[in-house]
């Protein structure tokens, strides 16, 4: 992890504009500051990635569906990981509340996350549901 970046779960993003919607990824990357933070919700422009896993019950057979609320928030990079069929999606820099077409792979395919994480995921070991 970069200097002044730290990984959290349960933590929920804000959407911008409506103090009663947010949602809470699988994990999210934000400033080492949100320890301190007194906020509940995390600003979306404070987001460096936000990373969804698609629950073994998910009824979509497609990863597309968990992206409409992170672009519309305006969430710079979002990764989706669907173990059911060992898929993943990475969505990057929405533009007017849309994700442009994401770069996607397989289990096993090699997988660079953006500035600033720069870091290579190795996906080949990511497990699929049972």
């Amino acid at each position: 992890m970069p200097e002044g970046l730290a990984a959290y779960e349960v933590t929920s993003i804000a959407m911008p504009g409506d103090t009663d919607d947010y949602c809470t990824p699988d994990l999210v990357v934000l400033p080492d500051s949100w320890d301190t933070d007194d906020e509940w919700l995390a600003d979306p422009a404070d987001v460096e990635l936000a990373v969804e896993v698609i629950s073994k019950s998910e009824k979509a057979h497609q990863i597309t569906g968990k992206n409409g609320w992170y672009g519309a928030a305006g969430v710079r990079t979002l990764l989706v990981v669907d173990p059911r069929f060992g898929r993943w999606a990475l969505y990057r820099d929405p533009d007017a509340g849309v994700y442009p077409d994401p770069v996607e792979g397989t289990f096993g395919d090699p997988l660079v996350l953006p500035e600033p994480l720069s870091t290579a995921v190795d996906t080949a070991c990511l497990p699929l549901y049972g």
